[in-house]
């Protein structure tokens, strides 16, 4: 394809994106003269454009388009909505044209094969890789650069007397080597003199050039924030596609709904937008099928006839957030537990709060629909919400109440090219982790790295984090890197995946552009690209999601199953030091168990009376109840008698054992000899036993 009908396409695509947002708002106020002067306009611009190029059917269609609008033009006449789906559907044909520009033969999907039907928003893809500028921002950003030009200017003259300040120097060592040979002492002066001189030039110099750079430095910081910002595209540029599939979608569903956004002005990277759209799309179809009622429906219930999808768009610092939501029925928690009993995603005895139940309308597979049509049934679209927010190291989050509505918010970065990052020094190299998935830091020493059955952990806060050198997972088959005694630690989370990794010291955060790697450099593990260092060297970006996965292997989230639906009764650890429960409840977690914390032996004794445990794990020495007087409680208590007790102290003497026995402890544990594998199995042997 020629420039020119590049050139074509592009514009193309935007004129038809501007006249479906004319007609649909054309069809809410029909006798909006305004609009129907500007579609004319678009209408007639495309047409002769399309004549350049020598695209006769596009132009004819868009001489069609022309003519139809041309009777209402003065206002005697008002457009129907008839009349303008039928433009709509002109305005499809116009696009499928325009999209076989330039296209290249492929084999049709799996999916088209089978009768399956092309995505509406396909032909918009190449628009958002193609960023229009204002003028006013390119002059910005023009202005930029020639500020940053005549600071220049200044760096001349520190050059001069840096200049000067050499051939002094120069000067000088021919004065000592003179001085030297000949043995005279009468050039102390002149020598003191140039020295002098010397040192005024090099003071002149350095103001000079620090001032000049620090004006550049600035300057060229300003001129990089433009340029950032011509790289993003409006939210307005999907507007029309969104509200054409909630109308399109309610016309095949016999419904009417009134689609509205706010916030279109809000701009960010066009693969972002392009992603997003994606997302809504499926949100927006999902919302007036299951969503919003048929129109009977919403008259009985005292309802406006139309359905309302409300779009609104928020810049919030480095993120956007797309708040989507409808006046429909809502969510019917008990259909989708049911849903999920039937499609083996929860199990018949498992008690589901709402959250949760909620959460499972973005699995694939999952549909309450009772039959499948071509909108709905497949149980395909809101799980393609949630891999998107993902993939775009984002967040999705559901609301919704019966009768009232659904919300569903998308929370996505305004660019992933640029981002912001903390730099790390391990071994001699820099990393950088994507600052958004850091949930903090913090010093760590050998003793406070706690090992576990699957590995080492650390605490940070209530939570017992996987922790890993850095260097082991760049290059898990490699020798590694010693971490010192005391390390930095970097907590990194990526959906509910955790892992805190080890690095010699935390060098501060920056703002770096986000570059692939190149072809020869290959895939390394958990590595998202490569920014460049102001002296152009490469440093690594860790991919986050990655780096987390490295962590639930470890043992960074506890499975599904065992917290879900436990096979065995749950295990209470009472301990008043943090360190003990939370590495208890690592080794125990990791073996399968479902595990309690209690920080006193009467918050214990509460629990145990108000829920079933198979086993206590006790220590002794506790603030107020000890572990002694907790197991001769609860031996004495006719429905606690029979729950085994492990004390796990550091008393370690015969007395201290005996009072262990005496008061009814299945098990003596002491700290200093504690050992992983013979407290796991002794676990096993009195759970077995007590059931």
């Amino acid at each position: 394809m020629n420039e020119l009908e590049d050139y074509f396409r592009d514009e193309a695509n935007e004129i038809v994106e501007g006249l479906t947002r004319d007609l649909l708002a054309l069809e809410k106020n029909p006798t909006d003269t305004s609009i129907l002067a500007r579609s004319l306009r678009l209408a007639h611009t495309l047409k002769g454009a399309a004549r350049v190029v020598r695209q006769t059917r596009i132009g004819e269609m868009a001489h069609t388009i022309e003519d139809a609008l041309a009777p209402f033009r003065d206002g005697e006449e008002t457009i129907t909505s008839d009349y303008v789906s039928d433009l709509l559907r002109i305005l499809e044909r116009i696009r499928e044209e325009t999209s076989k520009l330039g296209a290249k033969p492929a084999h049709a999907s799996p999916a088209e094969g089978k009768g399956g039907s092309k995505p509406p928003s396909a032909p918009i893809d190449d628009r958002l890789e193609t960023v229009r500028v204002d003028i006013a921002d390119m002059d910005a950003l023009l202005e930029g650069l020639s500020e940053a030009s005549i600071q220049i200017g200044p760096l001349n003259g520190g050059l001069v007397a840096l200049q000067h300040a050499l051939r002094l120097a120069s000067l000088l060592r021919e004065e000592l080597e003179l001085g030297q040979a000949v043995g005279e002492r009468g050039r102390g002066t002149r020598l003191g003199a140039t020295i002098a001189e010397i040192t005024q030039s090099l003071v002149h110099a350095e103001r000079d050039i620090g001032a000049g750079l620090g004006r550049i430095e600035r300057e060229l910081g300003e001129v990089q924030s433009r340029a950032a910002t011509l790289r993003l595209l409006p939210v307005g540029a999907i507007l029309g596609t969104l509200e054409l599939t909630a109308r399109d979608t309610a016309d095949a569903l016999g419904k009417s709904v009134n689609f509205s956004a706010r916030g279109g002005d809000v701009r960010l990277e066009g693969h972002v937008l392009s992603a997003v759209r994606d997302a809504l799309l499926h949100v927006i179809r999902n919302a007036v099928d299951h969503g919003i009622e048929a129109i009977e429906d919403r008259i009985a219930w005292g309802k406006p006839e139309a359905g309302r999808i409300h779009l609104d768009i928020e810049r919030r610092g480095r993120r956007v957030a797309f708040r989507c939501s409808d006046d429909g029925r809502g969510i019917d928690v008990a259909a989708v537990r049911q849903a999920a009993v039937r499609r083996g995603f929860a199990s018949g005895n498992e008690e589901l709060d709402e959250e949760a139940t909620l959460a499972l309308v973005f699995r694939a597979g999952l549909t309450t629909a009772a039959e499948v049509t071509e909108i709905s049934g497949r149980g395909v679209g809101l799980d393609v919400v949630r891999e998107v927010a993902s993939r775009l190291r984002g967040s999705v989050q559901l609301s919704s109440k019966l009768g009232e509505g659904t919300t569903i918010e998308i929370e996505v970065p305004v660019s992933l090219s640029s981002i912001p990052v903390l730099s790390v020094m391990f071994g001699g190299s820099t990393a950088l982790v994507p600052l958004d998935a850091v949930r903090g830091t913090r010093r760590v020493t050998a003793a406070e790295r706690l090992q576990g059955p699957d590995g080492e952990r650390i605490l940070f806060g209530d939570r017992a984090v996987p922790f890993t050198p850095l260097g082991e997972v760049l290059a898990p088959e490699g020798e590694g890197h010693a971490l010192p005694q005391a390390c930095s630690a970097v907590i990194v989370q990526s959906g509910e995946a955790w892992i805190a990794l080890g690095v010699d010291r935390l060098l501060g955060t920056m703002e770096v552009v986000l570059r692939p790697l190149p072809p020869g450099a290959g895939s390394p593990a958990a590595v998202a690209g490569a920014a460049f260092d102001a002296q152009g060297d490469p440093m690594l970006v860790l991919d986050p999601p990655a780096l987390a996965r490295t962590g639930a292997r470890q043992g960074g989230t506890a499975p599904a199953t065992s917290r879900a639906a436990p096979k065995r009764l749950p295990i209470l650890v009472i301990d008043d030091s943090l360190t003990t429960r939370m590495l208890e409840q690592s080794i125990l977690e990791s073996a399968g168990y479902e595990v309690e914390l209690s920080a006193s032996a009467e918050e214990g004794l509460h629990k145990a009376k108000a829920r079933r445990y198979g086993l206590f794990i006790v220590d002794v020495e506790m603030p107020g109840m000890n572990g002694f007087e907790f197991t001769a409680t609860t031996r004495a208590d006719p429905a606690l008698r029979d729950v085994p007790v492990i004390i796990v102290t550091s008393l370690a003497t015969t007395k201290d054992r005996e009072k262990g026995s005496a008061a009814g402890a299945s098990a003596y544990i002491v700290k200093g000899e504690f050992d992983q594998k013979h407290f796991v199995r002794k676990v096993a042997e009195l759970l077995g036993a007590a059931s």
